[in-house]
C-alpha cells in the first residue's frame, strides 16, 4: 500500500511538466515531453507491480535489500528520482547563452533523390557491417544460441555493432525524409519491410532497447521531417500490444534454455510468455538496478568521478588491451552484485568482472561517482544537453542530419560511460556519412 501510494505521488510529479507544456501548446516530441514520459513508462507501472508483489523484484537485490527495508527502499528511491526530474527540467528551462544557439550548422542541400541514394548506401554498409560482425562471433547461429552470454560474446566486436546500428537507423531516418518529397504507396510499404528487417538485425544483437528506439527514431523523423502529428496517430497504438509481446519474448530467448529450445518446441515459448507477462514492467524498468545502486553506495564509498577513468580506454580494442575495464559502469554492478569481491571499483579488468551487465545511466551513475550532488549536477547537464540538440535541430531547418543528432541524443544519451561511447560514436559516423552524401551547402541564418 505504501509503493502504491508513492508511485501514485510520483505519477503526478512527473505528469505536471508534460501536462503544462502541451497546455502551453508544446508539441509532443520536445524535449521534456520525450524525456518525462520515459521517466514515467520505465518507473510507474513497477513500482505499482511491486506493490501488489514484493517479490518480483530481482532475488539477489531483494535480498540485499531486505524485506523490511523496501519501503524505506523504494521512498529513498522516489526521493532521489524527484530530485533528478526536478534538476533536468532546470536544465530544460535555462535560457541557453547565445553563443551555444549559433553553433556551426551541418546544413546540405537535400532532394529526394539524394536522400534515396544515401538510404541505399548506408544500408549497404550497415548490412555489410552487420556480416561482419557475424563473421566475428562465429554465425548468425552461434550468435542467437549464446544471447545469454552475449557481453561475453560480442566484447571487443563494439565498433562494428556502433557502426552498424548507426548506419541502419540512418539509413531509415533517410528513407523517411524521402517522403517530404514524394509519397507513393510502395515507398510506404518499403518502409514497412525495412523497418522489421532493421528491427530483426538488431533484436539478433540480444537487447530490445535498441529496436524499441527505432521505433522512436521513426515517429520523431517523421513528425519533424514528413509532417507534424497533433497526437500520436491510432494505428501507432495498435502496435503496442506486439511491443509488450516483443519486450517479454527477447528475455526469454536470452535464458540458458536457448534460441534453438524455443524454436523447436514454439509451445514452450508461448507459455514462457504468457508466465512472464506480469513481469512486463520489470523488463522496461531500470528500477531494480537503482535500488541496488542506492542500497550499496553511500557518501563513505562513492567513486568520486573514478569510473569516468575507464571512459579513456574506450578507443583502445580489448585486442590490444587484454586489461581493458568495461566500457560499462553496469558491468561493475552485476559483479558488486554477485560478490565476486570484497571491494569492486574502477579500473578492474573486465575479464576479471562478471560478464553481463546492470545499466546504471545518469541517475545511477552520477550517484556511484558523486552521491546526491552528482544527480543534481547530472540531470541538470543532461537537460541542458537535451534543450541544445532541441534548438540545434529547429536552426538545422529540421535537415536529416540534425533529425538524427537530436533522436540519438534524447534515445540513448545519458551521463555514463556507456551512453557517451555509443552516442558520441553514432553522431561521428552519421556527421561522415552525410558530409559524404550530401554535397553541396545551403545558407542558414
Amino acid at each position: 500500500m505504501i509503493i502504491a501510494f508513492i508511485a501514485f505521488l510520483l505519477l503526478i510529479v512527473l505528469l505536471v511538466p508534460m501536462i503544462r507544456w502541451r497546455k502551453q501548446g508544446g508539441e509532443i516530441f520536445a524535449p521534456r515531453m520525450v524525456a518525462f514520459f520515459f521517466l514515467i513508462i520505465t518507473t510507474i507501472p513497477y513500482l505499482f507491480t511491486i506493490s501488489g508483489n514484493n517479490f518480483i523484484i530481482y532475488p539477489l537485490i531483494l535480498n540485499k535489500i531486505g524485506l523490511n527495508n523496501l519501503n524505506q527502499s523504494i521512498a529513498y528511491f522516489a526521493l532521489i528520482l524527484v530530485i533528478g526530474s526536478l534538476s533536468l527540467l532546470l536544465g530544460l528551462k535555462v535560457p541557453l547563452i547565445e553563443k551555444f544557439t549559433k553553433v556551426p550548422v551541418i546544413a546540405r542541400i537535400e532532394s529526394e533523390k539524394r536522400y534515396l541514394f544515401a538510404f541505399f548506401i548506408t544500408f549497404g554498409l550497415g548490412f555489410s557491417g552487420y556480416l561482419l560482425f557475424l563473421q566475428q562471433v562465429g554465425g548468425f547461429n552461434s550468435l542467437v544460441t549464446n544471447l545469454n552470454i552475449r557481453a561475453q560474446l560480442t566484447a571487443g566486436n563494439g565498433y562494428i555493432m556502433s557502426f552498424t546500428s548507426s548506419l541502419l537507423m540512418m539509413s531509415i531516418v533517410c528513407y523517411i525524409c524521402s517522403f517530404r518529397f514524394k509519397k507513393t504507396f510502395l515507398k510506404y510499404l518499403f518502409l514497412i519491410l525495412l523497418v522489421l528487417c532493421v528491427a530483426f538485425i538488431l533484436s539478433s544483437f540480444g537487447g530490445r532497447k535498441q529496436t524499441l528506439q527505432l521505433i522512436a527514431f521513426c515517429l520523431i523523423a517523421w513528425h519533424y521531417g514528413v509532417k507534424r502529428f497533433k497526437r500520436i496517430p491510432i494505428k501507432i497504438w495498435l502496435m503496442v500490444p506486439f511491443l509488450l509481446i516483443y519486450i517479454i519474448a527477447i528475455p526469454i530467448l536470452r535464458s540458458p534454455a536457448g534460441v534453438d529450445y524455443y524454436i523447436n518446441t514454439p509451445g514452450a515459448l508461448i507459455e514462457e510468455i504468457g508466465d512472464n507477462t506480469g513481469k512486463l514492467t520489470q523488463q522496461i524498468s531500470y528500477v531494480d538496478n537503482y535500488l541496488l545502486i542506492f542500497n550499496h553506495f553511500s557518501i563513505n564509498n562513492i567513486w568520486l568521478g573514478r569510473s569516468f577513468i575507464d571512459l579513456l580506454y574506450s578507443p583502445i580494442p580489448s585486442s590490444i588491451f587484454p586489461n581493458k575495464p568495461p566500457g560499462d559502469e553496469g558491468v561493475y554492478l552485476q559483479t558488486i552484485l554477485r560478490n565476486w569481491y570484497v571491494e569492486v571499483k574502477p579500473s578492474m579488468p573486465f575479464k576479471e568482472l562478471y560478464p553481463s551487465s546492470f545499466p546504471s545511466e545518469t541517475l545511477g551513475t552520477m550517484y556511484m561517482n558523486f552521491w546526491i550532488p552528482g544527480i543534481v549536477v547530472g540531470m541538470f547537464l543532461l537537460g541542458v544537453i537535451y534543450k541544445l540538440a532541441y534548438y540545434y535541430m529547429r536552426r538545422s531547418n529540421y535537415n536529416g542530419f540534425s533529425i538524427m543528432v537530436y533522436c540519438f541524443i534524447m534515445l540513448n544519451f545519458h551521463l555514463s560511460n556507456l551512453r557517451i561511447a555509443q552516442t558520441l560514436m553514432s553522431i561521428i559516423i552519421i556527421l561522415f556519412f552525410f558530409i559524404i552524401l550530401f554535397p553541396g551547402k545551403k545558407i542558414v541564418k
